[in-house]
C-alpha cells in the first residue's frame, strides 16, 4: 500500500482517486494537503459511466473541479505527471496506454486469465505538463475520432521498439508487474460481498479490459504499472478485426474444461 496525503490508503498500482459524488469534501481536503506541500494537483475527471473519453477533463482548478462534481456523477483521479513516454519518430515523446483483455472464469475460486496480445494507444502530440484542454497531447482516445490521427503499433513490435528505448526496463520484468496489479485488483473487487464486491455464481463468466499507464518511481530508476480503469464488456472490435479468433479464444477459456494449451492466454489467479 502507499499512504497519500489526507491519510488515505491506496494500492502502489492505482493512483489515488475520489468519487465526486459521496467523497467530495474528503477530496477538497486532500487537494488542500497538497497544494499546503507543494505538491502536483493536477487531476483527471471522468463521469461514472461513460465511455471513449467523453465527458473527461484534465485540470489543476480546483473550482473547476468542484463544479464538474455537480454536473453528473463523476469520479476524480490524481493525474499521473510522471508517465513513462515512447518516442514517436513523427511526433516526438508521448503519452500512451496499454489495454489488456481479462477474462474471469471464477470468483470462488478466483480464476482469471490475460489475453496475451495487448492493445496500444498513443497521443499524437508530445507530452508535457500544460494546455490540459489539448486533448491530442493528453488522451490517447484516437480511434472514434473522424479527424486525430490513429496510430497503430502491434504488440510484438511495440515491444521490440520500447526496449530499444528503455533497454534496462524489459518488458518482460514489466509484464511480471503488471499481472501481479491484474490479480491484486480482482482479488480486491472479490474481497467484500455485493453490492460492495463480486459476487460469486457458478453460471457467470466476465470479460474486462483493463487500461493502464506506466509512470516513473520517485527516484526515475522504476516503471510502475498504473491502473487507470476497468471496463465490463468492453469494445473489442479492434481485437476481432486484427485476430479473428478473439472470440472463439475466449469463449473456450470460460465456457470449458478443455485444454487451452495453444490459446494465447496466461493464467495469473
Amino acid at each position: 500500500e502507499s499512504k497519500s496525503w489526507a491519510g488515505e490508503m491506496h494500492p502502489w498500482w492505482f493512483p489515488i482517486g475520489f468519487d465526486l459524488v459521496n467523497e467530495l469534501p474528503v477530496f477538497v481536503r486532500n487537494y488542500l494537503e497538497r497544494e499546503a506541500a507543494g505538491l502536483d494537483n493536477s487531476w483527471i475527471i471522468k463521469p461514472w459511466n461513460l465511455s471513449r473519453g467523453r465527458g473527461t477533463y484534465v485540470t489543476s482548478n480546483l473550482a473547476m473541479i468542484v463544479k464538474l462534481a455537480y454536473t453528473s456523477p463523476k469520479v476524480v483521479q490524481k493525474y499521473i505527471e510522471n508517465p513513462v513516454l515512447f518516442y514517436r519518430g513523427d511526433v516526438g515523446r508521448v503519452k500512451f496506454d496499454v489495454r489488456y483483455v481479462i477474462l474471469l472464469k471464477s470468483v470462488k475460486p478466483l480464476k482469471i486469465y490475460k489475453y496475451n496480445v495487448f492493445w496500444l494507444r498513443f497521443a499524437n502530440r508530445p507530452f508535457a505538463m500544460d494546455e490540459f484542454d489539448e486533448y491530442e497531447k493528453h488522451f490517447t482516445v484516437m480511434n472514434y475520432s473522424e479527424t486525430a490521427e490513429l496510430k497503430q503499433i502491434g504488440d510484438l513490435e511495440f515491444v521490440e521498439m520500447f526496449e530499444q528505448q528503455y533497454p534496462d526496463h524489459p518488458w518482460e520484468s514489466i509484464d511480471r508487474e503488471i499481472c501481479e496489479m491484474i490479480k491484486e485488483c480482482f482479488k480486491s473487487a472479490s474481497s467484500l460481498p455485493p453490492p460492495r464486491g463480486l459476487s460469486h455464481s457458478a453460471q457467470s463468466r466476465a470479460i474486462y479490459a483493463l487500461d493502464m499507464m506506466l509512470k516513473w518511481s520517485e527516484d526515475k530508476k522504476t516503471m510502475v504499472p498504473q491502473l487507470l480503469e476497468c471496463n465490463f464488456n468492453p469494445d473489442n472490435q479492434r481485437a476481432c478485426k486484427y485476430h479473428p479468433n478473439f472470440y472463439n479464444h475466449c469463449l473456450k477459456v470460460l465456457l470449458t474444461d478443455t485444454d487451452i494449451s495453444n490459446i494465447p492466454v496466461t493464467e495469473i489467479s
